[in-house]
């Protein structure tokens, strides 16, 4: 049994007996609630005390057990994150793609936004969407977090921020207890409020009150007013003015209709905000959690200036004049608690009055605006920053999960890409063949010949997906990887677009025009020192759409403009006439993967795959072997 399945059961064990106790607290509620009903009506019939008491205690006990019961379902939800949680990581480390897809943190990736360069790239390499490795790595449930883990495997950087990022990644590895949590409070975050999106945006607009300040003296007057009339009428009781108490009845209902009508009318813009604000407080004191787990990552990370050191300036503040982003957080929980008086049934009856006789919504949006005054500025950067941390907890699980991966070294001033023992991140280690392979230097490429299905297509992912893992800052799915700074140029799953006219073979050409145009602006930047990233192009059996000869010229063609462009790369090609140009052969370093055609036990041919890459061009074909396979032979 995995750690993640003994976790689960000991999760499951105590939810059962949670899911017991809140059985018992419904059944005690209905018997308080009904012994209220019963005190009340017979202490009306009969005017008895007993049935006064009857009426009180019941109602005192009915809250009581309201106020447990809430705890307990609030443990019991706390429990199910973590027990989801729990799965996700499982179903990770398993590649059970159906139950990741499934998963509300899985759900949040259609909050994706990437560039149209960007999303060819994902597409080409299983970056993104179904089976990819953002469904792999990622962990976040906050929008900030998918979208910066979204990125963060499309874009190229530097080899000092990957570092910085990969220390960051290990660092927090090795603290699985403090992942969980931040995880399951993640996602307690992400089913519930929440998305800070909206609160960032309402940072950034104008206060509601200023415009409507009367409401402030108002409900002074009516509070004023009220306690005076309450004075009054006990004045009255003590009296025997049965008169005074009727009018300061009257006053009473008055006022606080009057007050009720104007927060049903006037005041509904303020349910609005307190809903994008502090829907629970339970969420704002999560997300004061979760800034402060930026204490977790390095305190001298490699790089000063860093995203590491960024983060904790942002979320950790060190400067005695200004509040760390936890504690501004935690100033808006208590915000949050006046706010929250109408949300739980045992604090409503307190509500009520403070709100029909002195306008508490409006108190608690006083200093809910003066909270943001203060820290509206601040506000973006805190979820920006909240952003990249949950990005590296989710690298940080698959560093956990993956102690056979290595990390990457970036060697700076080189042009090689070396991958040794190279396997597919996205496949189950038992299914997972791996091969050493060899990309560069400038001037040179890697041909890849073989027959189909042979394994051509599952090695250029394979490396183009390590190096999007290693630019991420994660570990690679390999026993030793180096590599250069480069960016990633790609044509493997390109399509045609009827909506605008274009056909494949034109699709293709654009795609092709865009990664040698993208080799050329970077040669530019390197000759004017402004970057020393290379092009590191993937092409997959580019070209079909046109006849053999022409095919043949058209690649070479752009393989030269490349290589020319410095860039380096692989290709893959089944056409072994391709595989023989001359043009090719002085570029060309070629290596083919083969397959193996043996009879079954029925005397059938049964074709397999050892999916291991040699040197040489392929010495097989198969697509009229696969024709008889599946039954399109000749009779």
């Amino acid at each position: 049994m995995s750690d993640y399945a003994s976790q689960i059961e000991t999760i499951d064990h105590d939810l059962k007996d949670l899911e017991a106790s809140d059985s018992r607290f419904a059944i005690w509620r209905m018997v308080f609630f009904v012994g209220l009903v019963l005190g009340i009506g017979f202490s009306l019939a009969t005017q008895h005390v007993i049935w006064i008491g009857v009426a009180a205690g019941s109602l005192i006990a009915f809250l009581v057990t309201v106020v447990r019961n809430e705890t307990v379902r609030e443990r019991m939800e706390m429990l199910r994150n973590h027990s989801r949680t729990l799965h996700r990581l499982q179903a990770r480390q398993n590649r059970d793609w159906n139950s990741l897809a499934r998963d509300s943190v899985g759900i949040r990736a259609s909050e994706i936004q990437l560039t149209p360069e960007q999303q060819a790239l994902a597409g080409d390499l299983d970056l993104i969407g179904d089976a990819s490795l953002f469904q792999l790595t990622s962990m976040a449930a906050t929008t900030p977090g998918v979208r910066t883990l979204a990125n963060w495997l499309c874009s190229p950087v530097d080899p000092p921020l990957a570092k910085d990022r990969h220390a960051s990644v290990k660092h927090l590895a090795d603290q699985p207890e403090n992942r969980l949590r931040f995880y399951v409070l993640a996602r307690d975050i992400g089913g519930s409020t929440g998305d800070p999106v909206s609160f960032v945006e309402w940072a950034k607009e104008p206060n509601w009150l200023p415009p409507h300040r009367w409401l402030i003296p108002w409900g002074n007057f009516t509070a004023v007013v009220a306690i005076a009339i309450f004075v009054g009428m006990i004045l009255g009781a003590i009296t025997d003015q049965g008169d005074w108490v009727r009018m300061g009845m009257y006053g009473l209902i008055g006022i606080a209709v009057l007050n009720l009508a104007i927060g049903s009318f006037l005041l509904g813009p303020v349910a609005a905000i307190f809903q994008i604000a502090m829907a629970s407080r339970r969420s704002v004191n999560d997300y004061a959690e979760l800034f402060d787990a930026a204490s977790w990552l390095p305190e001298s990370p490699p790089d000063p200036a860093g995203p590491t050191a960024h983060i904790r300036r942002t979320l950790l503040s060190d400067d005695e004049h200004s509040q760390s982003a936890s504690q501004g957080m935690r100033e808006l929980a208590q915000i949050a608690r006046m706010g929250g008086l109408k949300q739980a049934a045992s604090t409503f009856l307190l509500y009520l009055p403070l709100q029909a006789f002195w306008l508490w919504d409006v108190r608690v949006l006083r200093r809910l605006e003066g909270w943001k005054s203060r820290y509206a500025s601040q506000i973006p950067e805190w979820f920006d920053a909240l952003g990249e941390l949950e990005a590296l907890m989710s690298i940080a699980a698959l560093q956990h999960d993956s102690p056979d991966w290595s990390s990457p070294e970036w060697l700076e001033g080189e042009s090689t890409i070396t991958l040794q023992g190279l396997g597919h991140p996205l496949l189950p280690e038992e299914a997972r063949v791996t091969n050493d392979v060899t990309i560069g230097p400038t001037g040179t490429l890697l041909l890849v010949t073989g027959s189909n299905m042979s394994g051509k297509s599952t090695m250029l992912r394979s490396a183009g997906l390590n190096v999007a893992l290693a630019m991420a800052g994660g570990p690679v799915c390999c026993r030793h990887m180096s590599l250069p700074p480069l960016e990633m140029g790609t044509s493997i799953r390109v399509s045609d677009d009827l909506s605008q006219g274009v056909s494949y073979y034109m699709a293709e050409l654009n795609r092709l025009s865009a990664v040698v145009t993208h080799a050329r602006k970077l040669a530019e930047q390197r000759a004017s020192n402004s970057t020393k990233r290379i092009q590191f192009f993937l092409l997959d059996e580019i070209l079909q759409g046109t006849n053999s000869r022409e095919r043949q010229i058209a690649v070479a063609r752009v393989l030269r403009f490349l290589v020319d462009a410095g860039a380096i790369g692989a290709i893959t090609t089944h056409d072994l006439e391709l595989a023989d140009d001359p043009e090719l052969m002085k570029l060309a370093h070629t290596v083919h993967f083969r397959e193996t055609i043996t009879p079954d036990a029925s005397g059938d041919e049964r074709m397999t795959f050892d999916y291991k890459m040699r040197d040489g061009v392929s010495p097989t074909t198969n697509a009229l072997r696969l024709l008889e396979i599946v039954g399109l032979g000749e009779k």
